[in-house]
């Protein structure tokens, strides 16, 4: 997807709960030059998963600890939950898109943080300059077994 092809209302009209658009959301959302120095990118959503409103926190370089990522999400997330709202997550960073152990770490921050304010964690990539991977889904409980 690229700015041309969005529909007229942008990310407002589309379900960020479809894998296959929120990754496009994620690459549009994230800069190239975000992604080189390091950042963390969400869009945050409505009841609808429909997005809302994008946020950068730029300059987390390469082996930065994800606490930037974890003081966001703790000034957000209330105000998303309010609003029973949802969010789509990202790291940008330079490098290959396939996960690092700091990548899951981040991950990991990112799903305690929602599940801590009980807002729903529509997906977590990791976009680089070479393109936007999914990190897996956090498992149920009833998987956990």
């Amino acid at each position: 997807m690229s700015f041309k092809d969005l529909p007229q209302g942008g990310a407002r009209e589309l379900d960020l709960s479809d894998h296959t658009h929120a990754a496009d959301v994620i690459d549009l959302i994230t800069l190239e030059e975000d992604r080189a120095a390091g950042c963390f990118s969400a869009m945050l959503c409505d009841s609808e998963n429909r997005g809302r409103q994008p946020v950068c926190l730029q300059g987390l370089g390469p082996g930065a600890p994800p606490d930037g990522m974890a003081e966001l999400l703790s000034m957000v997330l209330p105000l998303v939950a309010r609003a029973e709202g949802s969010v789509l997550l990202a790291r940008g960073r330079p490098g290959v898109p396939r996960p690092t152990d700091d990548d899951r770490v981040w991950h990991e921050r990112a799903i305690d943080a929602c599940r801590e304010h009980g807002v729903r964690l529509l997906g977590f990539h990791v976009a680089t300059h070479d393109g936007v991977v999914r990190l897996p889904d956090p498992l149920d409980a009833s998987e956990v077994a």
